[in-house]
């Protein structure tokens, strides 16, 4: 029997509101942020897009292939994006974008179908997928401040987030390989610096 659920997150995000719903409009920046990305890419979309009835198509690498299209449900600039997944399990999700004290907060809700023996296990699968998600676009938006930042969301716009999430794994494991080994030869220059005041 299924059974219909519904998950929501939110975060609170250091970035101006038309910013964070502009990244929520930017399909392809938005699934590269996503936890999904490698298993679910966007092939087509229709030129009106967000407008109310637009869609666009994605197809999932999974064990099996297969592919649907995404309808647009409601639309409200700077305030809330809807759409309807055309799959089994009748996924709704809502992004919702609020000013807040603190900033910007996306809310996110995903309503679907669900088998009543798997609800806890798939509810709770979906939920760390939305946390992760949420937590990667706050991450994201707010490197914005100071040199630095900017030149890390330039290197990760240019490069990073193009890479599958196979070609990404490598990577941060080669720079944390280096990072260990720059951190090495700080500590070994370090000792070798106090032995020689302690014999000297």
């Amino acid at each position: 029997m299924m059974e219909r659920k519904k998950v929501t997150e939110y975060v609170d995000i250091q970035a101006p509101r038309e910013e964070v719903f502009d990244l929520v409009l930017n399909l392809k920046r938005r699934m590269q942020l996503s936890p999904l990305w490698g298993v679910a890419s966007i092939q087509e979309m229709d030129p009106n897009f967000p407008e109310m009835g637009s869609r666009y198509h994605v197809k999932v690498q999974s064990g099996e292939a297969r592919e649907y299209d995404t309808v647009v449900t409601e639309y409200r600039p700077l305030s809330r994006l809807a759409y309807q997944l055309e799959v089994e399990q009748q996924t709704r999700v809502t992004w919702t974008v609020q000013q807040v004290a603190s900033g910007t907060r996306v809310v996110y809700e995903e309503e679907f179908l669900v088998d009543e023996e798997n609800q806890t296990a798939v509810t709770d699968t979906v939920r760390e997928v939305i946390r992760n998600w949420l937590r990667n676009i706050k991450n994201y938006l707010e490197l914005r401040d100071g040199r630095i930042k900017r030149l890390v969301r330039w290197l990760m716009d240019r490069y990073f987030l193009d890479l599958r999430k196979d070609q990404r794994q490598v990577i941060l494991t080669v720079l944390f390989m280096q990072l260990v080994g720059i951190i090495s030869f700080i500590m070994a220059a370090i000792a070798m610096g106090i032995a020689g005041f302690v014999t000297g």
